[in-house]
């Protein structure tokens, strides 16, 4: 599984690079490489899950070998948390606003959407 896994991985990293040196791509071809990169995250954020979620397997680690890894993880959230926060900021007027609509309640017309 390990080695499978690895195997993946690499071949995901080489789609990657070849991704990133392509030149000229319209803009569908980077709404696309998008989806793929994120895809590819989702995988690798899904692995550490189910790592982290089965016990008996992190009690293997040391606890050196878990704090590298907090530490790792720590560093790339926070890395990917203020990119995200950069374009969401930057692009904040293309982005449609979220709506929240009360349900009718029992109290009577003056809640609710009609409010």
């Amino acid at each position: 599984m390990t080695e499978r896994w690895v195997a993946q991985s690499k071949e995901l990293l080489k789609a990657l690079t070849e991704l990133a040196s392509k030149k000229e791509e319209d803009r569908l071809e980077m709404v696309n490489t998008m989806m793929f990169v994120l895809n590819s995250m989702d995988r690798s954020l899904h692995g550490w899950r189910s790592w982290i979620q089965n016990l008996s397997l992190m009690s293997k680690f040391t606890e050196e070998e878990l704090r590298q890894m907090r530490e790792g993880l720590l560093q790339k959230a926070q890395e990917f948390i203020n990119y995200d926060m950069q374009i969401t900021e930057k692009h904040k007027d293309k982005i449609p606003s979220i709506v929240v609509v009360r349900k009718r309640s029992e109290e009577g017309p003056e809640t609710g959407i009609y409010a």
